[in-house]
């Protein structure tokens, strides 16, 4: 009866996926690249998704590009590292990922470096929580098809739980891009929940895991912000809630392909190279060059693209202000450039991803991958020998498991100071209650590696209004500098990795564009919601 019920509804309130948008190129008929002869130099501080991306793409088109990666390997929250595990060599990442089906720049890049074949399907969500009946969530139809479908399936959701919601329906269904980030940014999801009166087990089960997730305190989180994730990964079409993981080490998967690509475009990638402060030309306040940890160095660059971490970038500036206190110009633009945008961006909580090699395996029916967004501190737990070979080839010939355990806002629960021989003996009350069986059958511990990081930016509210866009810096008279990174502000819905990328494209356009090269077209989500026919 309920399945009829929600069929019903579904007919009733037929509703039409949005297209993805191009944003096209605003010098069309300029050349594909710079023309032979001339020379362009660029620098790139940072190696993650957003100084590759823009390095791609002006590399392709003539440019001499050199990134400094801080770090000793390049990828940023996707690194995937070479480490020493029970006598033999495993990559190991940052934490896990996956791509989303609107991830359209990501699967653009992946096509031209041939690596979609590194990919396969993740195709439903498992959840587990301590008030609720365990979940499998996975979206089919256009909206509210797939909500009705999550609704029907559900052994914890009821009819009544989306129609006691539906005033939180219009701001989803009508979402428009620009009017949300205005009217909602000084709440925060929960504040706007609370406003909208979401029955709390619609809330707890559809949108508190989103919220864990973010790598932010859920309790603090932009309602903007996180409208605009549900648009991005359920709302704007069909396959919106399609997902993919990699079926290797990112590093064997997109980084060594990445990486091996940019060389053969000459772009110089130097490992290890901390950027200190900016050079500035006090004349006319051109960004020029960097100063490093090791060094001044002498190289002039036509354009700086600053594609590091928030918290990276901070530093940098505040250190240029400090170089620079006895220049009145330079002084007064670097200050407006901080206390108009980038002094007001935080950075997220710390948190920890402690990698875990056991002698014995979960039994089958443990999904690869599981979200517990009620057992905090631990939010996601993947079982990577069910994920990427290397993994499953090692479990094969030992009977073992790799499973990697999630751990955000590590701080709000213990020591920012523990050490990593600690870090199990803390959290196992918490795997424990998720996974019993490794206690029961007392699985032995061979191995471990700890990941502990506070690299996020934060999207909690009330920062919108300060975030910068690509061009901010230059709106601010500083010359010849760009921004990129999954913490710059977009003019369309984009978060995370995608968000990464496409910055990092959007930073390339502006150099290309200021350079009489065509830009590069960008596919992106939507800014307005499905609506209702």
């Amino acid at each position: 009866m309920l399945l009829i019920l929600l069929i019903s509804l579904g007919r009733i309130l037929c509703t039409f996926a949005r297209d993805p948008v191009w944003i096209n190129p605003l010098n069309p008929n300029d050349p594909d690249r710079l023309p032979s002869g001339e020379e362009k130099s660029v620098l790139i501080v940072g190696g993650g998704l957003a100084g590759l991306s823009a390095a791609l793409e002006l590399a392709e088109r003539g440019y001499s590009v050199t990134i400094k990666e801080k770090y000793t390997h390049i990828g940023g929250k996707l690194f995937c590292k070479p480490t020493k595990i029970l006598n033999q060599t495993f990559y190991i990442e940052h934490g896990f990922h996956a791509w989303f089906y609107n991830y359209y720049q990501f699967k653009d890049i992946r096509k031209r470096l041939g690596i979609d074949k590194n990919f396969k399907s993740w195709d439903a969500v498992h959840y587990i929580f301590r008030n609720y009946l365990p979940e499998v969530i996975y979206s089919e139809g256009p909206y509210p098809l797939n909500l009705l479908g999550i609704l029907s399936r559900s052994p914890n959701l009821k009819l009544t739980d989306a129609i006691l919601s539906t005033l939180s329906l219009p701001d989803m269904i009508f979402y428009d891009f620009d009017h949300i980030n205005k009217k909602y940014d000084n709440l925060t999801f929960h504040e706007w929940a609370i406003e909208k009166k979401v029955a709390q087990d619609f809330y707890d089960i559809i949108m508190k895991p989103a919220l864990s997730v973010t790598l932010n305190e859920p309790e603090t989180f932009s309602a903007a912000e996180m409208l605009a994730f549900i648009q991005i990964y359920f709302l704007t079409n069909s396959k919106a809630d399609t997902r993919e993981v990699a079926n290797v080490n990112y590093y064997q998967a997109i980084l060594g392909p990445w990486s091996d690509y940019l060389k053969k475009l000459n772009v110089n990638i130097q490992f290890d190279k901390e950027v200190v402060s900016l050079k500035i030309d006090e004349k006319n306040l051109n960004v020029y060059g960097s100063v490093d940890k090791d060094g001044d160095d002498a190289t002039v660059y036509d354009w700086v693209v600053m594609a590091a971490e928030v918290g990276a970038v901070k530093k940098i500036f505040n250190n240029t202000l400090k170089f620079y206190n006895n220049s009145p110009s330079v002084k007064n633009v670097l200050s407006n450039c901080i206390q108009n945008h980038i002094g007001h961006m935080k950075v997220s909580p710390d948190y920890k991803v402690m990698r875990v090699w056991f002698d014995k395996q979960l039994n089958s029916s443990a999904p690869n991958i599981l979200e517990t967004p009620d057992f905090a501190p631990i939010n996601l737990v993947a079982q990577y020998h069910l994920l990427e070979e290397e993994f499953a080839t090692w479990a094969q010939k030992t009977g073992g498991s790799v499973i990697e355990f999630h751990c955000y806002t590590w701080s709000s629960f213990f020591s920012p100071n523990t050490s990593d021989d600690q870090v199990w003996s803390l959290i196992s009350p918490t795997v424990r209650e998720i996974y019993p069986e490794i206690f029961e059958k007392n699985f032995k511990i061979l191995d471990y590696n700890v990941n502990s990081f506070q690299n996020f930016g934060s999207f909690e509210k009330g920062l919108l209004e300060y975030r910068p866009y690509v061009n901010s810096l230059v709106k601010n008279k500083l010359k010849n500098i760009y921004l990129a990174g999954d913490w710059i502000r977009t003019d369309y819905p984009v978060a995370l990795m995608e968000r990464a990328v496409s910055t990092g494209r959007e930073a390339a356009n502006q150099i290309l564009l200021q350079d009489s090269v065509k830009q590069v077209p960008l596919l992106v989500v939507n800014k307005k919601g499905p609506g209702l026919f």
